[in-house]
């Protein structure tokens, strides 16, 4: 009876230690030392070497970065928490990591020394952060440190110790609006929130404790109970005084809460339950001793689970303390957590679990071993190796009723059902029936197949196809059911290449609809024949239309639905496709439709769901729902039949080479899980393909034109089937405008539109349930600074800007021009009054040759020339200069001329003086009129001149030129001026040149001035030359040296010369 006894622990232990398993992650260190997941789905891995986030089937690794104030405090996880808000608090050797998921960001916060551990007022979001010796830090809901609470020996007011190193949930209460109550190893401690001051307790008469090294506190109503090694002492709150209610016989160990259940009193001998007893706390035993010295709890829905830090084993009790169950752990444990239904055992080698129990999908341990399954009614057989095996499966129980070996090697045939009936064939065809339970061996023989190999078989209606190598050949059913029929009813079809190439050469499955025929084989795909093989209708061989012809060559199975009237082509590596009689028209399934494989080797009809089998499962179609069982609902791989559904009762079997599995319909209802999805991050990717991390602030993803593609990465919060999820992205919350996204979790979008662009992304699971969540992403996309719309607003307002000035300036140029065409008119009126001034023709005077040239600066010259003569009585030559040019100077020469003719002629000197009084009274201002007269008599020449360049003088009889400059004050300057004048002989051959200022002082392109010694050289050249000559060779003088300049001033030359 002992070694019974011992030989079923061993089993027990054995089957229990089974159950931990692994969890495959790919970590950055085997040594964890904490496990936390969200409830948003994130798997949160704390190791010695970075912490590891796990979601979907993807991971990041954060690390520490003494240059990146966002990274990790430090690469060493000690312990990993969470606030009610759902915050992930990382604690480290130097402080708290608080992870900000909108930045995908750590905020670092330094501590003196080890954070110890972390816990969260509920009545104000605070959160009291104890360290090993450094006292308590307070922090606001913010994260931001409003306290640091170390002893000071010289404050009563302070904290009794600053060695926390102890210090968890079991040692302080935060509950309060109030107060706050702590143990320490060093006393009991009260702290005032309002006051934010200490009162400390230690042992003695008043506390009543009898040591200062307290194990921890829990409230209770109006009551703090206090436990040390030696007793147990309850704190009025109200009365503010002690009482001792327990002292056990054993030093204590542990006062520990255990989640919404009375906490437990361990002592080294026996453990307490705290409860209330007509208002007064006290402590019940518990029957069985389950807490150790340094023991853990962590609770589950249902189960209690003890483990130690640094041990190998966890014990698991019910809520009553009892049904103990231990696991034996491969590896020290460092953490054991329970989140979301999921238990995480933290170890040095990795990550482990407690294994669930699969409740979708068992396996039927009575059937070791399956060459051919098929059921019946309540009948089953099963033929493997040499054996058949038949009998009845009611209520989920095997009841063989049938089971012989025979010479046959079964796993080398093929099979069919019909009814009752096992239809065996190779090389010839036997029969089981399954009512009678009798095999009846070669009904159709060797020489009946003549010699034929069959390599598959198909039954429709009541005909048997049999298919080989080259052909297919029909057997009526009744040749059998009925042994004497003869063997010429079977029909051959035998594949020729000349004369029957339309025989299919072989086949995979058939299908009849109606009169048609459809046959899939490996060489001919789907072919469609009508009655017989005899007449072949068509290949739906693939010509590169996908809605006429079969996107595939791979055919394998067949099923008519003559509900939806249209035919069901399994395939490897294609998927599904539906080919549709009435329309003619090819549709397609596949694993970007939900399913779990692009092979698809059977189907299974049943009114209210189509499933299909594929390689790594089974897929079944509600409505319009394609949903999925796999080895996630226990259903495991298996080398499966070609005809591997089987429909039972309510229960499904899947049949394999190496087992019998089976499931309830109606159990595929209760995995309808609701599941949530969120954001894990979000990537910017530049022109250089750059990547960043984009922060989600305020609810909006803020990029610029530089990010041509962002990556939003999203996940589920339910593992169970993760890893088939599709995404889909709505443009508009109405969900009109849907992008199928597949499996994909990553949502690349691009070409962005600039601004403001509002997004909604869903999911749907495996079992086709949608996520109980639609994530609005908004994005905003800020364009380059020259298309914003405040540039585009500025460009309006410029060039509303611009056109304005620029018709202003029209305007204004109009005004101008208008302007300009009246001052050219008055001014073209004014240069002919001018020239009107000027002589029409040159005087003709008996023994003179005369030439002159005027060029003006402007429109209105301030030069004058003109000559007065009398026949018999005077002959007067005049130049004349007004200072400057334009109208005034015009005036100034009108005037002068006026004058001439009103002065009488006599003298030049007198001429000149009588003009400057004129000109004088008329009052110029400044303007003033230079002027030289010159009278020529027989052979004299008198000359007077007011401020004007020097006149030239040639002598025919010394063949010089003289310079006669006579200096006088211009016209209109002192009205009593006298001015002189000279006297010269002018005889035939003599010349006289009177020029104005503008010639000699011509500048050339460089600014140089001609000078008179110029045109003292050019008058001296062709003196001996005729008054034209000498004047056009003045004037080619200035041409050349101006080259095409205008001139500044006027110039004016006046040649005079005695005919010889």
């Amino acid at each position: 009876m002992r070694l019974l006894i011992r030989f079923y622990f061993l089993i027990f232990c054995f089957s229990v230690q089974s159950q931990i398993q692994p969890v495959g992650l790919e970590l950055s260190s085997d040594n964890v030392e904490d496990v936390i997941k969200q409830n948003n789905g994130l798997l949160w891995v704390g190791t010695d070497e970075g912490l590891n986030v796990f979601y979907d089937d993807e991971k990041h690794v954060f690390y520490s970065s003494i240059q990146d104030s966002l990274s990790l405090l430090n690469s060493k996880i000690n312990k990993i928490a969470l606030s009610s808000k759902n915050n992930l608090i990382v604690l480290t050797q130097d402080g708290l990591s608080v992870f900000d998921s909108d930045k995908f960001s750590f905020r670092q916060i330094n501590f003196a020394s080890r954070p110890t551990s972390v816990i969260e007022d509920p009545t104000n979001g605070s959160f009291w952060i104890s360290t090993e010796n450094s006292g308590y830090y307070l922090l606001n809901n913010l994260f931001e440190i409003e306290g640091h609470f170390t002893f000071d020996p010289l404050n009563p007011l302070s904290i009794s110790t600053s060695n926390l190193s102890n210090s968890n949930k079991n040692t302080i209460i935060v509950s309060e609006e109030s107060k706050v109550y702590i143990s320490t190893l060093n006393g009991f401690n009260i702290y005032d929130k309002r006051l934010k001051t200490f009162k400390r307790y230690f042992k003695g008469n008043k506390s009543t404790l009898t040591s200062n090294d307290l194990i921890g506190l829990k409230a209770i109503g109006d009551y703090i109970i206090i436990a040390s090694p030696n007793e147990v002492v309850v704190f009025d709150k109200e009365k503010s005084s002690f009482e001792k209610i327990f002292s056990p016989s054993s030093e204590i160990t542990s006062f520990i809460s255990i989640g919404e259940n009375p906490p437990v009193l361990s002592t080294q001998n026996q453990d307490y339950e705290l409860v209330m007893e007509d208002g007064v706390p006290a402590f019940n035993e518990i029957k069985n001793k389950i807490i150790s010295i340094g023991n853990n709890i962590t609770v589950t829905d249902n189960t209690f689970l003890f483990w130690k830090k640094g041990s190998s084993e966890i014990k698991q009790t019910d809520y009553n303390y009892e049904n103990k169950v231990i696991y034996n752990i491969d590896g020290v444990i460092n953490s054991v957590r329970y989140n979301n239904n999921e238990i995480y055992i933290g170890t040095n080698q990795g990550v482990k679990t407690i294994q669930k129990q699969f409740t979708s999908v068992i396996q039927l341990n009575s059937f070791k071993s399956s060459d051919f399954f098929y059921t019946y009614n309540n009948q089953y057989v099963n033929i493997y190796n040499n054996t058949i095996e038949a009998g009845v499966y009611i209520n989920d129980e095997k009841r063989t009723t049938f089971k012989k070996n025979y010479r046959y090697d079964f796993s080398e045939m093929v099979f069919e059902t019909k009814g009752e009936f096992v239809l065996i064939a190779k090389d010839n065809l036997s029969v089981f029936n399954l009512d009678k339970q009798s095999f009846r061996s070669n009904v159709l023989s060797k020489i009946d197949f003549k010699n034929l190999s069959v390599n598959n078989l198909k039954n429709i209606h009541d005909i048997v196809y049999a298919s080989h190598s080259d052909g297919v050949f029909e057997i009526p059913l009744n040749l059998i059911s009925e042994s004497n029929q003869e063997t010429s009813e079977i029909i051959f079809y035998d594949y020729n290449e000349l004369l029957n190439k339309d025989v299919p050469r072989g086949f995979n499955d058939m299908e009849k609809v109606g009169g048609l025929l459809f046959v899939t084989n490996s060489q001919s795909g789907l072919m469609l024949y009508e009655k017989n093989f005899n007449s072949f209708k068509r290949n739906f061989k693939y010509n590169g239309d996908s809605k006429t012809t079969l996107a595939s060559s791979t055919p394998t199975k067949l099923m008519y639905n003559a509900e939806e009237n249209e035919l069901y082509i399994g395939t490897i590596g294609s998927g599904l496709f539906k080919y549709n009689l009435a329309s003619e028209r090819f549709s397609n399934l596949d694993v970007n439709s939900g399913l779990l494989s692009n092979n698809v080797y059977d189907f299974l009809n049943t009114p209210s769901r189509l499933f299909i089998q594929s390689g790594t499962g089974i897929n079944f179609i509600e409505g319009s729902l394609i949903k999925n069982i796999n080895s996630e609902d226990g259903l495991i791989a298996d080398l499966f039949h070609k005809e591997s559904l089987h429909k039972f009762g309510n229960n499904i079997f899947i049949s394999g080479k190496e087992s019998i599995q089976s499931f309830s319909i109606s159990s595929l209802k209760d995995k309808q899980e609701d599941f949530r999805i969120s954001v894990f991050n979000a990537i910017g990717i530049d022109e250089f393909n750059n990547s960043s991390v984009i922060p989600y602030e305020n609810g909006v993803f803020n990029i610029d034109y530089k990010t041509k593609t962002l990556i939003v990465d999203l996940f589920p919060d339910q593992p169970y089937k993760f890893n088939q999820v599709q995404y889909f992205i709505s443009k508009t919350e109405n969900e009109k405008d849907i992008i199928k996204n597949g499996y994909n979790n990553k949502i690349q979008l691009n070409a962005l539109p600039y601004y403001t662009s509002e997004l909604r992304f869903f999911a749907i699971n495996g079992n086709g349930l949608r996520s109980a969540n639609s994530i609005p992403i908004n994005i905003y996309n800020a364009p380059p600074w020259w298309i914003r719309v405040e540039s585009i607003i500025a460009y309006i307002i410029l060039l509303i800007l611009s056109i304005t000035l620029f018709v202003r300036y029209k305007e204004r140029k109009t005004k101008e021009k208008m302007e300009g065409e009246r001052k050219s008119q008055e001014l073209e009126e004014a240069r002919k009054l001018q020239n009107s001034l000027l002589p029409k023709v040159l005087p003709s005077v008996d023994g003179f040759e005369i030439s002159t040239y005027l060029k003006s600066a402007t429109e209105i010259g301030g030069d004058y020339y003109d000559f007065f003569y009398k026949e018999g009585e005077y002959f007067y030559a005049i130049c004349g200069d007004a200072t400057g040019h334009g109208v005034i100077s015009g005036i100034m020469v009108s005037v002068t001329k006026a004058g001439l003719y009103g002065v009488p002629m006599g003298e030049p000197s007198k001429i000149l003086g009588q003009l400057n009084r004129i000109v004088k009274r008329v009052n110029f201002g400044r303007l003033r009129m230079s002027l030289s007269v010159a009278k020529f008599n027989k052979n004299v020449v008198q000359l007077s001149s007011a401020a004007m360049p020097p006149t030239y003088y040639f002598s025919s009889k010394s063949k010089k030129v003289e310079e006669i400059l006579v200096p006088n004050l211009p016209l209109g300057g002192i009205e009593s001026e006298k001015f002189d004048g000279v006297k010269k002989e002018f005889k035939p051959g003599d010349v006289m040149v009177m020029i104005s200022d503008g010639l000699p002082e011509l500048p050339n392109p460089t600014n140089d001035l001609l000078d008179y010694k110029k045109v003292y050289d050019c008058i001296e050249k062709n003196a001996e030359r005729s008054a034209e000559e000498i004047k056009d060779a003045l004037v080619d003088l200035s041409d050349d040296w101006a080259k095409g300049n205008m001139n500044p001033d006027d110039i004016t030359i006046v040649v005079v010369k005695k005919a010889a």
